[in-house]
């Protein structure tokens, strides 16, 4: 079991391909253009089990038509499914919260995260329907997918993780205060405090990779913000790395 980068952050879009050794495929959101995921996925459309969607937002959702005219089912928040006009029977599907469901040989529960977005009429910020997920397969054991979110409320350790893609969007020093998208920045995206506490709030010692997502251009230090993830987990056998086009990272539980 392997995880493709596809690409990830606000500017190119952010998705990510779980493929496992038979070569069933599951996507992590489907934000990119549509031929850079066809190219990720060897064109094989048909080993795709499904997309698992986010939120609305078009970094995490560009090119959902063209994956449903293929036949792939996406999961999302029945908000989502609202937001985007779905017609009842098409293939995008709401799935409900902390409720256990199966997408092909995966194993996933979903879970609200804390996100924002802009009102098309007043321009105020409102909250967004973001979700997370926790996927399990007997090839990686468990992933959390966790991304555009200010905090998390839960607390998986007793879950023994053994695999985090996580979002460290910025560095709170960074931040510049008088952008258009301060408020949304803070409110919506996991700061690289936030990421740490995170972090150290969950690793035990069967933490196998930390892959770090969505950073942003203008306000996040990729070297500032490896090194202080990597010092928030104390294992040394956990891979730390930052998340680029056509990274391939090892799920494998047993990398023999």
């Amino acid at each position: 079991m392997f995880m493709r980068v596809v690409n990830t952050g606000s500017q190119h879009g952010n998705c990510y391909v779980l493929k496992s050794n038979s070569g069933e495929m599951l996507l992590l959101d489907c934000g990119c253009k549509y031929k850079d995921i066809l190219k990720a996925i060897d064109y094989r459309t048909s080993d795709v089990s499904g997309v698992l969607l986010t939120h609305e937002h078009g970094d995490h959702r560009e090119s959902f038509k063209n994956l449903m005219n293929l036949g792939i089912q996406i999961y999302t928040n029945d908000e989502t499914v609202e937001h985007l006009q779905i017609i009842t029977g098409e293939l995008m599907k709401g799935v409900p919260e902390k409720r256990p469901f199966r997408v092909g040989s995966f194993t996933v529960i979903p879970f609200y995260l804390p996100h924002t977005t802009r009102d098309k009429d007043t321009g105020q910020l409102i909250p967004c329907f973001n979700y997370g997920y926790l996927i399990e397969h007997e090839e990686m054991g468990k992933l959390l997918y966790m991304t555009d979110f200010e905090y998390c409320k839960y607390n998986f350790k007793a879950m023994r993780l053994n695999h985090l893609v996580i979002e460290c969007n910025y560095c709170g020093e960074l931040v510049d205060k008088t952008a258009e998208n301060y408020t949304h920045r803070l409110k919506g995206h996991c700061s690289l405090d936030t990421c740490k506490s995170l972090v150290n709030t969950n690793h035990t010692a069967a933490l196998r990779t930390v892959t770090l997502v969505h950073l942003s251009n203008e306000a996040a230090d990729p070297e500032q913000i490896l090194n202080e993830i990597k010092e928030a987990v104390v294992w040394d056998e956990a891979l730390v790395q930052i998340a680029r086009p056509r990274l391939e990272v090892n799920l494998d539980l047993c990398p023999f």
